[in-house]
This record gives C-alpha cells, sequence and structure tokens, in this order.
C-alpha cells in the first residue's frame, strides 16, 4: 500500500492521500485555519507562491497531519521536490522544546539584557544624585540671601528720634535735616533692592537642573512586550528576538505573551481570528478569515510594511 502512495510527484501523493480518505480541501482549511490558495500551492508545487522558509515546512507538516500521513517523511519530499537542504535537527529540537515549554529560547553569548537593565539603573541613580546636589545647593543660596531680606528694617529705627526732636520744639539742625523723613520716599526705595539681589540667585539655581533630569530620562530603552488573543482557531507563528516561540494552532482562551527587546515577527494564516496588542494597547490586523498577515515589532511599535518584509527574512 504505501508504494503505491509513494508513486508521483510530491503534490500529486498529497492529492491521492487526501482523494482516498475522502478529505476536501476546505476540510483542511477548516482544521488547520492554513489559506485554500496555499494548500493548492502544495498540491500543484507551486512553491513560489508560498512565504518560504519554515512556513512552508510547518504548512507540509499541517496538511500531513490532517489527511494521516508520515509528516516527516512528508516534509522531506517536499525539501527534494523544493531543492532545498534538509533542516538541522539540533535547530528542529530547540524549536520543539521552546514550544512546549511555552518560554523563549534564551540565546547564547552575551548576556545583553541584564547589561542594559544595569546601565539603566547607574543611569538613573547618577541622575537622581545631581539632582539631588542642585537642590541643596538651591537651598544653602536661598538660605545665604535670606539674611539680606532683613536690611531695609535699619532706616525705619531712625524714625523715632525725627519725631522726638520736633515735639521738643527744638529746630532741626543741617545734620537732622539731611537725615530722610518718613515722607520722603527713601525707606521705600530702598525695600525692593533685596527682591531684586535674590531674584538672579533662584533662576540661576533652576537651570541646570533640566538638562541633566532630561539626559537621565532617555539613558536606555526598555523591553516591550506583544500579546496575542485568538478570538477562533488560528494558525500563528510568532519569532522574538530570532528565535522561534510559537508555531502551530492557538484557540480561545489561550493568550500569549511575548517578551523582547528588539523584534517580535508575527504570522498568521487567518488574521481575522486573532487580535493583538502592544504593551497593552491594541495594532488593528487587516484581513479576514483564512487571510495570512505579517507584522514585525520592535521597542516603538509596529513597522512599516517595507520593514516587516525584511524583518521576516
Amino acid at each position: 500500500m504505501n508504494e503505491v502512495v509513494k508513486v508521483g510527484s510530491f503534490g500529486e501523493r498529497l492529492r491521492r492521500e487526501r482523494e482516498m480518505r475522502g478529505i476536501s480541501l476546505d476540510e483542511i482549511v477548516a482544521t488547520t485555519k492554513i489559506g485554500r490558495r496555499l494548500l493548492l500551492a502544495l498540491e500543484e508545487e507551486q512553491f513560489d507562491l508560498l512565504p518560504g522558509g519554515i512556513f512552508n515546512k510547518s504548512y507540509v507538516r499541517a496538511y500531513a497531519k490532517c489527511v494521516g500521513i508520515d509528516e516527516d517523511e512528508a516534509v522531506a519530499e517536499y525539501l527534494q521536490a523544493a531543492h532545498e537542504a534538509p533542516p538541522d535537527t539540533r535547530v528542529i529540537a530547540q524549536q520543539h522544546a521552546s514550544i512546549h515549554s511555552n518560554r523563549p529560547v534564551q540565546p547564547s553569548g552575551f548576556p545583553l539584557v541584564p547589561v542594559l537593565i544595569l546601565l539603566a539603573v547607574v543611569a538613573g541613580g547618577i541622575g537622581g544624585w545631581k539632582l539631588y546636589r542642585d537642590r541643596q545647593v538651591e537651598r544653602q543660596k536661598r538660605q545665604a540671601s535670606s539674611p539680606a531680606d532683613t536690611s531695609p528694617a535699619s532706616p525705619v529705627t531712625a524714625l523715632p528720634s525725627a519725631n522726638s526732636s520736633e515735639s521738643a520744639g527744638s529746630r532741626p539742625t543741617a545734620t537732622q535735616s539731611s537725615q530722610p523723613s518718613p515722607a520722603s520716599g527713601t525707606v521705600q526705595a530702598e525695600s525692593p533692592a533685596p527682591k531684586s539681589n535674590r531674584a538672579p540667585s533662584e533662576t540661576a539655581t533652576a537651570r541646570p537642573t533640566s538638562p541633566e533630569s532630561a539626559a537621565a530620562n532617555t539613558s536606555a530603552a526598555a523591553p516591550f512586550e506583544v500579546t496575542v488573543r485568538p478570538k477562533d482557531a488560528a494558525w500563528v507563528s510568532i519569532k522574538s528576538d530570532g528565535q522561534y516561540v510559537v508555531r502551530g494552532i492557538i484557540k480561545p482562551p489561550d493568550v500569549r505573551t511575548i517578551h523582547a527587546t528588539n523584534q517580535v515577527v508575527f504570522f498568521t494564516g487567518n488574521a481575522g481570528a486573532v487580535e493583538i496588542a502592544f504593551n497593552g494597547k491594541s495594532v488593528p490586523v487587516a484581513g479576514g478569515p483564512n487571510d495570512e498577515q505579517v507584522l514585525v515589532f520592535d521597542s516603538r511599535g509596529l513597522m512599516p510594511k517595507t520593514a516587516s518584509k525584511t524583518g521576516t527574512q
């Protein structure tokens, strides 16, 4: 029975297996959530109409599982028909382990995330210390300028002597006439002087705080997250910082939250059945049921379509 199945090309075998079991393409579409156009491309061996890479092999596995044939054998026949190199078994094992653990695979090498967090903490500490030092300097300048506010009280103390001399009936001498009287306005002219002396110190101490605090706020970029919430069964593939973390069919109420620092690549074969959120904010997904859609996110949000195509390659 198996020797009869293997006769013919890769696409003919898929179609023959499906027809022998009485399964229609619409049933496979409903089960795998892969578009009908992509399934026809597999059967007709029009591989240039497929997205390419890991997506093509995932489609072959989903098709083979739905029809009931061996998945690894179907993938091997596809690679031979498409003239592609066989996959690395270590990469496949790593991807399967990340999918079953439901956690992103930590990349080997230099620990970039802890270093970025440490730099952010150090920059925040330096900015806070500079802000505290500037406030201490401002407080000391205010305390140093406060005794000057009481200096205008000295001319006022000389007023009772002038009043007492007038009540005694003595004539004012030359020295008495040269002293300021309450009506002369000399006290009013001298009182605003401490205010003008205090204003430059306040303005001078308030200026250095703004550029340093702004530099502390822009020292490091924060990580981000992308949340995928399915409204119906949908086939998805998600890559976080270059590693695949989700690949297969997700159904409600299964909600996936992907954490990353550089880039998240999201692909689905049923765009009308998923909802996407970036850092808790909803992101519209174009397309209807059984439509493919590719979205690429970085720390600033959803990237344009041109950048999305570059990120998926």
